[in-house]
């Protein structure tokens, strides 16, 4: 889909704050479902979460990228996602798990050609209660994506380490 427009990268490295600000301008953006999920998960004590259970986990990843996805799939205008489906094999890397059937959902369901990639960033990067990782995991997490995106023969466009309204501006300059 020539139309959806991934913006992938470390966590922490300011992808969220880039997506509300095109969201202000009227474009539609689909938030990052794994901080969805391990909110969902924890408020009611599930097993879907990595500590518990990451195979649960990342199937549950799966599964609302592809709703996501499919649900968008009429749309014409512009649609940019906080992660695509080639995330979540990335998901299932860092967790040692089985990536016969991720892969074939990275390579059936396609977004557009070029990727941005917003790079890791230290002076940004903060942990909450989702993102538990440390900055050196999560930019080794991040490196992964970069080359799983990479082997699936998409275009990475790496955002500026700049105030946000200038990776807006940089990303709407590249679709």
């Amino acid at each position: 889909m020539q139309n959806f427009h991934v913006l992938t990268g470390a966590p922490g490295s300011g992808k969220s704050t880039v997506l509300n600000l095109l969201r202000r301008r009227g474009f539609e953006c689909i938030d990052e479902p794994a901080r969805q999920i391990l909110a969902e998960q924890r408020s009611f004590d599930g097993n879907g979460i990595p500590d518990k259970n990451p195979t649960l986990f990342t199937e549950l990843l799966l599964a609302r990228h592809l709703f996501d996805y499919r649900r968008s799939q009429d749309k014409s205008d512009p649609l940019f996602f906080d992660r695509g489906i080639p995330d979540v094999m990335d998901y299932g890397k860092w967790y040692d798990l089985d990536l016969t059937h991720l892969r074939r959902a990275a390579r059936r369901y396609r977004y557009a050609q070029t990727v941005f990639v917003a790079p890791n960033w230290e002076e940004i990067y903060c942990q909450d209660d989702e993102r538990t990782m440390t900055f050196d995991e999560a930019r080794r997490f991040g490196d992964g994506m970069r080359n799983t995106y990479q082997d699936l023969g998409y275009d990475l466009l790496e955002l500026p380490r700049e105030d946000p309204e200038s990776r807006v501006q940089f990303i709407l300059s590249h679709i």
